[in-house]
């Protein structure tokens, strides 16, 4: 063979290079439809339900509460010095504790009507449960996940456990019941920290109490769960909802 022939015969090691293979993609995420639209809506003003919740309990609840043992604990202290000139006046202090059980009193408005609104939107995703049901087919909302893995009736209608994240997750419904139980000893302290015959042990067990359920206990652990399992679903550390889904207002 000539040198010639054998040097076209050679392979060119100038050939175009293989394409490089693309990287894997993420399953697609469901077309959203109306009904995806709704209940993120919903979602988002049940977080901006549990966040309000939380400051009004943890600082306007706790602020009155105190307010309430420290005025009427100065008022007993004030009494127990003998009646004269250099007595300091009483008046003051019942006039700001007068001001603390009325703010207290409104806490507790405040909460009632915060649990009106989050059964009204637990009714309102058990509506979109049951259009949802009319309109699309059974998978829609038995069978495929909306975003992630939970089901339309997951988000609305029952109980369910994340294996994986060992720990339950309510449901809306479930939410309401323990936002009720919540109240109800909220309206128990509160009537222990406004009564006037109530002793100042009793005032600070009461006050400690009503403090410690704001960042802990059942209703604290389950809005937690129920926030952070949404979030997961919506896929972001934030849900970041519709640019049109309400915001959180600052005024309560």
């Amino acid at each position: 063979m000539s040198r010639l022939a054998s040097l076209q015969s050679t392979p060119s090691r100038r050939s175009s290079p293989s394409p490089s293979p693309s990287p894997a993609q993420s399953p697609m995420r469901p077309t959203e439809t109306t009904h995806h639209r709704m209940l993120k809506m919903v979602l988002a003003e049940v977080c901006n339900v549990l966040s309000t919740w939380d400051d009004i309990v943890t600082h306007d609840g706790l602020k009155a509460g105190k307010s309430c043992i420290d005025e009427a604990t100065e008022m007993d202290n004030i009494l127990l010095n003998p009646e004269g000139p250099e007595r300091a006046l009483v008046g003051p202090h019942l006039e700001r504790l007068m001001e603390a059980r009325e703010s207290l009193q409104g806490v507790l408005a405040k909460l009632e009507r915060l649990l009106v609104k989050l059964n009204g939107l637990a009714d309102q995703a058990d509506r979109l449960f049951f259009e949802a049901c009319k309109t699309q087919k059974y998978d829609f909302v038995l069978s495929d996940p909306l975003w992630l893995s939970w089901t339309f009736e997951d988000f609305g209608k029952l109980p369910w456990g994340l294996s994986t994240a060992n720990f339950s997750v309510n449901s809306l419904s479930q939410l309401v019941s323990v936002h009720n139980r919540h109240l109800v000893e909220m309206d128990g302290l509160a009537a222990t920290l406004m009564n006037p015959s109530t002793k100042f042990e009793d005032a600070r067990s009461a006050i400690e109490r009503w403090r410690d359920l704001g960042r802990g206990g059942e209703r604290w652990e389950t809005a937690r769960e129920w926030e952070e399992v949404t979030q997961l679903e919506l896929a972001g550390p934030n849900p970041k909802m519709e640019q049109d889904t309400p915001k959180r207002c600052g005024k309560r």
